[in-house]
């Protein structure tokens, strides 16, 4: 039976000046359901979405009608829309640290918040409330902290946004969404900056809220991994229009437009080959650059005359289930068998140089351990906490290694490590066999072009006031001596290969979508050909396509100049994927390593075996054997292993000592006392391969 849309939208239209970028779209979203949005960036999925807020921007003309119930929201004066939001209809952004003031802690934010939207005191004065009911708003806030799986709460409390990790940063952005109760959340990426547990953790507490309360969600995301097992329907956007629409069981498996099965032969999982993913050729035409026909027609390999002059209607490919497409070969291209082609893309071997090392191990650390600081007051004395013990990491010449873990483990502490960006509290890091120059000596600066970085925030990591290939093309005045000429020429190339139209070339940072930073952030770091590049979530911003796209290209990159990665990410398709061997952490030490293939095959630590089930698109099964919990805080590092805590396994023994990592002869290393008992917990569930 069909459920009634919470929201109704019909014949849509959405124009910045002269250009239209949202073409009549008719969608329903319905009580209790959670409703995916997919495409590729540019598509029109956050402005349908800020739309639907009234934030699409200052300079937009909307048409049509968007109904939340019996009311118009199209014709709410701003007073009325300041009341609604958050309060009824709240929204999770992708960019938590521009979200977030700087200037007041978390805790400040969060009870300024209940103050305003919490149902208990919607319509009193918020200043009363906030002055008169602190008490109260702390313990409300405490515990939509936990709720979102935030560890040490009451420290977090008291933090500043600049002091949490991007995953952390994500799930107070979405803590702060759920403090009105609305009846609709808007959700545009809302994991992008999440582990693969705590995703699976919140996104399970999110599903069960919504269905509790009977809520809806509209999930803006590029993962259709965890589209299909989080999602009830899907819609395909693609340059303003929906083109596929129906329940995700349907969709996903057999997709009936081209695009759709584009974007799934584009998608990294556990079993993709090397070389084996297929990018979507093309790039999405500019709005003002679309012609009559389809608009995925210069892109489509089934194509024809017709699809290019012609725009067919959403046909039901199976009525019974409210799926449709909008193409004349829908049912043919659902029931027909689906393959995958290798399609490697080289684009970058005309824009870098070979980069040969003569050094077999390029990265050498010794981390005894490497600590934090915190300070009680403001003449306190500053107490010691490690975020960082017992690293030994090597990166050999021309390896990709992966970097796992879930946020808060010291992932991004060990990349900055190995950069040289900090020095380690005990031990060592040697690059080519020398140790790191200490920071921002002129040897320092000298190595930089050999060692660069693709950083986790792309709006945090380019001057918001210069166009973005003027920024790519300066490394490569500063360190290659290019005059000003040769070195834009040099980044408008580089910025070609990883998939940047030229026609967004020349805008400021400002302006452009979060996947198109990360492409220019992307090109800015291999511009230079370093000998090592630090990945620190270079994808996790990109729609798939261009994932795919990069992926390859990386790949081939390496391929072509022996350079070095360190792969940072929560993606395990992703790394499966890329990378040659791979590293687990968890609460700053290493639980496993080995070669990727061993790894994900044969996990020999619980840990590992959790991140792999917790991965959209996997069997998730065995999570049920897991004992309820969160990571510790570093601050409170307990003894013995860390993992013993939500280990199914953990015995006495576990909580009181260290396990050693300690090497098999094939060189895969596991840090655990029960690796037996759990292989034979994992053997009966028939969960191991």
């Amino acid at each position: 039976m069909q459920k009634e849309p919470l929201i109704s939208i019909r014949d849509l239209h959405v124009s910045f000046g002269s250009v239209e970028v949202l073409h009549g779209i008719d969608l329903d979203i319905c009580s209790g359901v959670i409703h995916a949005l997919i495409g590729e960036s540019g598509s029109g999925k956050s402005v349908l979405a800020r739309s639907i807020l009234g934030l699409a921007g200052h300079n937009c003309r909307i048409s049509g009608s968007i109904r939340l119930g019996d009311r118009e929201l199209l014709t709410l004066s701003p007073a009325e829309y300041r009341r609604l939001r958050g309060a009824e209809i709240a929204m999770v952004v992708q960019d938590a640290m521009s979200a977030l003031n700087p200037m007041r802690t978390i805790g400040y934010q969060l009870m300024e918040t209940i103050a305003c939207r919490h149902p208990l005191y919607r319509n009193q004065s918020p200043a009363a409330v906030f002055s008169s009911k602190k008490h109260d708003l702390h313990d409300i806030a405490l515990d939509l902290l936990k709720t979102v799986g935030i560890t040490a709460p009451e420290k977090r409390m008291d933090a500043y946004a600049h002091q949490l990790s991007g995953g952390m940063r994500q799930r107070i952005m979405i803590a702060l969404a759920l403090v009105g109760a609305p009846k609709l959340l808007l959700a545009d990426e809302p994991t992008t900056a999440l582990d693969v547990v705590v995703q699976r953790e919140l996104l399970q507490e999110l599903r069960q809220t919504i269905k509790d309360l009977g809520m809806s969600m509209l999930l803006v995301t590029h993962d259709l991994h965890l589209a299909h097992d989080i999602a009830d329907k899907v819609s395909v956007m693609y340059a303003g229009y929906l083109l596929e629409e129906g329940p995700v069981d349907k969709v996903l498996p057999n997709p009936a437009h081209p695009y759709t099965e584009g974007l799934l032969e584009a998608m990294p999982d556990m079993s993709s080959v090397k070389g084996t993913l297929k990018p979507i050729p093309g790039e999405i035409p500019p709005p003002d650059k679309l012609g009559s026909g389809c608009p995925f027609a210069s892109r489509c390999h089934r194509a024809s005359e017709r699809c290019r002059s012609t725009l067919d209607p959403l046909n039901p490919v199976d009525s019974n289930f409210g799926w449709f497409a909008r193409c004349r070969l829908a049912h043919e291209i659902a029931t027909e068998e689906k393959t995958t082609q290798s399609d490697q893309s080289t684009a970058f071997d005309t824009v870098v140089e070979k980069a040969q090392t003569d050094f077999p191990t390029l990265v050498d650390a010794h981390i005894k351990r490497h600590c934090y600081y915190t300070r009680s007051g403001l003449l306190g004395r500053k107490k010691p906490w490690d975020v960082l013990q017992d690293i030994e990491v090597q990166i050999d010449a021309g390896e990709i290694l992966g970097l796992v873990g879930e946020s808060g483990c010291g992932k991004s502490t060990l990349a900055k490590l190995l950069l040289g960006h900090q020095k380690p509290t005990e031990g060592l890091v040697r690059f080519k066999d020398r140790e790191i120059p200490e920071p921002r000596t002129e040897a320092w600066r000298t190595q930089r072009a050999s060692m660069q970085m693709i950083y986790q925030d792309p709006y945090g990591c380019f001057d918001t006031r210069i166009p973005v290939i003027e920024q790519v093309a300066e490394p490569l005045m500063v360190h290659r001596h290019l005059s000003h000429a040769n070195a834009i020429e040099t980044a408008k190339n580089v910025l070609k290969a990883v998939g940047m139209p030229e026609h967004h070339m020349n805008k400021l940072p400002v302006v452009m979508s979060g996947g198109q930073l990360q492409r220019a952030a992307i090109a800015r770091a291999v511009a230079l050909n370093p000998a090592l590049l630090v990945c620190d979530e270079p994808v996790a911003s990109l729609d798939v396509s261009i994932q795919a796209q990069v992926l390859e290209l990386l790949y081939n990159l390496r391929n072509a100049s022996r350079m070095s990665m360190l792969f940072v990410s929560h993606n395990l398709n992703v790394v499966r994927y890329i990378c040659d061997r791979v590293v687990v952490m968890y609460l700053g030490r290493m639980v496993e390593m080995g070669n990727v293939d061993d790894i994900f095959k044969s996990p020999k630590h619980p840990y590992t075996k959790l991140l792999m089930a917790s991965t959209p698109g996997a069997d998730a099964s065995i999570v049920k054997f897991y004992p309820k919990g969160s990571m510790p805080s570093p601050i409170d590092r307990p003894k013995g292993c860390v993992f013993a805590n939500r280990c199914p396994v953990a015995t006495s023994r576990c909580k009181l000592e260290v396990p050693e990592l300690i090497k098999d002869d094939k060189g895969h290393a596991c840090a655990c006392f029960e690796k037996e008992a759990f292989e034979k917990l994992s053997a009966r569930q028939g969960d191991l391969s």
